[in-house]
């Protein structure tokens, strides 16, 4: 993986060739751009769009000259998504050819060419075009074109579609562009072929999706294909491995609001199209065969049986046909994140971006660069969240402008903003599929209220809102009557109940690993906040079902009746102050945590009102060490 096209590839793309030598130093040879033409069946799984992405960054890195698209899947909207594509990542001048006589009606698996009739606020289409596609080529009159202009043994297919089209053009005959016929044509100037096609797996010969679905055509490509010319295949169980789940992809697109990938997948059920086939079809044919375990040479014989058709290999030095054999869980790993670095590169970026790296802004800054991204920032919450909403994963977002888990207070209010709209849109995502069954699982910080949702089994529910909403009985309420307002029929409140000092101890222990600590304080302004609330709600709210949970010193969870919910204490004494201030200490002095995260856990701790002056002299001193400690540290 040392190439020089490798190396242009990765990284972001910012090694150039300068001079013969890459700009960081090291030397390269000089390489010529790859000839090559993109055969694909652009408009049903989503593997197309991210080839698609791919080339046109090998086009801007100068190691691949894209001569022209073929779109082999019949429908004038599919050439429309590769007109979109090649505006946006600017080579709008690509040639682009359509099929217009191939596969009838084949399977859709997701009809994303719908992304050509998007439309903006002001109702003008979404995205910019620069071909009428009414007026595009035949595809394999434009293959005719291409090869015609090509010096011999130099043009590189990607073939990630049907065949049709260059079945077409292998039966074609002499017309304007050339005197030769088309396979001829084919045989002087195509020097290899990358396909999507077989699978070549011990007692699975089957052919694969595309070439099963036009057999009679792929029959005919096979017996024609020219002996001279390389054949490499990509059989569908090295695609299947590398899995990119939706919500990864918009992860990795949720630095910008305005991107084709991101409208397909925010448009449209991806599932089906998250298998990523075609990628290595490209990958090979530009990046060289050392990128894959390649098989030994063989032949390949097409076996036509219509939906059971087979691709039968049989080992031979002398053949002309490799196909891709699958590595190990790394292998794939590795494949899938070169597609995700190229899926982060964004030559248009949004006004406002999220995902790279900002100066540290805290307190007021970072509510006033968290206004104008709200959206940004719920896109990547929701891309993992499922139907939870819980504000301490939401608030990971705030990464980027220095948000580390011990600086929480530092972006409470750049939280509640984005929280408040995250809410709306997860309740209107959860009525819009029908849902419309709520269930808030609080309580103080520690308790366990994590457990409790997983012991639920609550993956049904329209919302499930986790958070110990602090602040008396307001943020409660606020929380129920959104929803009522909103629609939802049926709202459960799960109160979740630990003692002080076992809820002290949890979050001092999840702190070591997320470095999110509740702060003494914190914890007992929480404890006091949850006093009254189960009868608040049973008086406020009768037609709400409450199903107390008690989970007294990590026993549990396990359901209580009301009733019993009532008496839980809630009253911190000055005797469980002073234990959870020598539990302090002592994790303090174990030194099991880094300095940093000491004040963090600490806060403030003397400012705690109403102390003992047993407790206040335990707190001082608990905060002279840690100064000492950091101090230390810092010299």
């Amino acid at each position: 993986m040392a190439s020089l096209t490798l190396a242009c590839a990765l990284g972001g793309y910012a090694q150039r060739l300068v001079d013969g030598r890459l700009d960081e130093g090291r030397p390269v040879k000089s390489v010529q751009p790859i000839q090559l033409i993109l055969d694909s069946d652009f408009g049903s799984s989503t593997d197309d769009l991210f080839a698609l992405m791919m080339l046109n960054h090998y086009i801007d890195d100068g190691i691949v000259d894209l001569k022209g698209i073929i779109v082999d899947r019949e429908g004038e909207k599919n050439a429309g998504v590769v007109d979109i594509f090649n505006t946006y990542y600017g080579h709008p001048d690509i040639p682009v050819g359509l099929e217009r006589n191939g596969v009838k009606s084949p399977r859709c698996f997701i009809p994303y060419n719908g992304i050509c009739d998007l439309k903006d606020a002001q109702g003008k289409p979404l995205f910019k075009r620069s071909l009428d596609v009414s007026k595009l080529p035949d595809g394999y009159k434009l293959y005719r074109k291409l090869l015609s202009k090509a010096e011999d043994n130099s043009i590189v297919i990607v073939a990630i579609g049907f065949v049709t089209t260059l079945s077409q053009l292998f039966e074609s005959g002499a017309d304007e562009y050339s005197d030769l016929s088309g396979l001829d044509l084919f045989k002087q100037k195509v020097k290899s072929v990358y396909i999507q096609s077989g699978r070549f797996e011990a007692g699975d010969s089957l052919s694969g999706y595309n070439m099963r679905a036009a057999s009679k055509q792929s029959a005919l490509f096979y017996n024609k294909f020219p002996e001279k010319v390389d054949l490499v295949m990509s059989p569908s169980n090295i695609g299947d491995k590398m899995n990119y789940l939706p919500q990864d992809v918009l992860v990795d697109l949720s630095y910008t609001d305005w991107n084709p990938i991101k409208s397909v997948y925010t448009n449209y059920t991806c599932d089906t199209g998250q298998r990523m086939w075609d990628t290595n079809c490209l990958v090979n044919a530009v990046l060289g065969d050392k990128e894959y375990h390649l098989s030994p040479r063989g032949r390949v014989l097409f076996v036509d049986k219509g939906e059971m058709s087979e691709m039968l290999f049989t080992p031979d030095p002398n053949g002309n046909a490799r196909y891709q054999m699958p590595g190990d869980s790394y292998y794939f790993m590795e494949k899938l994140m070169d597609i995700r670095r190229h899926n982060r590169i964004n030559k248009y970026p949004s006004r406002y971006t999220i995902e790279a790296p900002q100066p540290t802004l805290l307190s007021e800054n970072a509510t006033e660069w968290a206004k104008p991204r709200t959206g940004l920032l719920i896109d990547k919450y929701l891309a993992t969240a499922g139907n939870r909403l819980d504000p301490n994963e939401f608030r990971t977002v705030f990464q980027p402008i220095g948000y580390y888990g011990g600086n929480v207070a530092a972006y409470r209010e750049a939280e509640n903003i984005a929280v408040d709209s995250l809410y709306a849109v997860m309740l209107d995502r959860a009525l819009r599929a029908g849902k419309k069954t709520m269930t808030i699982v609080t309580g103080a910080p520690g308790a366990g209220k994590s457990t409790v949702v997983s012991r639920l089994g609550l993956k049904d529910e329209g919302l499930i809102y986790d958070a110990t909403l602090a602040g008396g009985t307001s943020r409660l309420e606020r929380v129920i009557q959104r929803a009522k307002d909103k629609g939802m029929k049926k709202i459960t409140v799960v109160p979740v109940y630990n003692d002080v000092i076992t809820c002290f101890r949890n979050t001092i222990s999840s702190g070591k690993n997320s470095n999110r600590f509740c702060t003494l304080d914190n914890m007992l302004q929480s404890f006091n906040d949850s006093k009254g609330k189960v009868e608040w709600i049973q008086h406020q709210h009768p037609e709400i079902n409450i199903i107390p949970m008690n989970n007294e010193g990590n026993k549990g969870p396990f359901k209580v009746g009301v009733k019993e919910a009532k008496e839980w204490n809630y009253e911190v004494s000055e005797d469980q102050v002073y234990e959870m201030l020598n539990i302090l200490s002592d994790v303090i002095e174990s030194g099991e945590l880094w300095e940093q995260q000491l004040p963090s856990l600490v806060g403030e701790i003397t400012a705690i009102p109403d102390l003992s002056n047993r407790n206040r002299k335990l707190a001082q001193k608990i905060s002279d060490r840690v100064e000492e400690i950091l101090h230390n540290y810092r010299n």
